[in-house]
């Protein structure tokens, strides 16, 4: 029987003490101004401590972004139901239709 010999990224991931199972195979390094011009892909098991610090950037910019849509969404959807839509009406009806009137917070 033939065994495979376990990535660097398994073994990582096999780590109990500390949280990372879902480490990816690859981190993605944005590019920098004046440094780099091109954003990269690198295998985690190559990647510098410096890699990982730009991925880390890059990804809380990411969520960053994701939490101000998910805000957005939340107060849009809190002040439609404030105004009595129901689930079957549009944005469009709610915001700017006859239908619904305006509530103060």
């Amino acid at each position: 029987m033939f065994f495979k010999k376990k990535t660097t990224v398994q073994k990582l991931r096999e780590r109990p003490e500390w949280y990372v199972r879902e480490l990816p195979e690859e981190i993605f390094v944005p590019a920098l101004d004046g440094h780099r011009p091109d954003d990269m892909t690198v295998a985690l098991e190559d990647a510098t401590l410096d890699d990982l610090a730009f991925a880390i950037v890059g990804i809380e910019a990411q969520v960053a972004k994701a939490r101000r849509g998910l805000s957005g969404l939340r107060e849009l959807y809190e002040q439609a139901r404030k105004r009595g839509a129901a689930g079957t009406n549009t944005v469009a009806e709610v915001f700017f239709g006859d239908e619904f009137e305006e509530v103060s917070k």
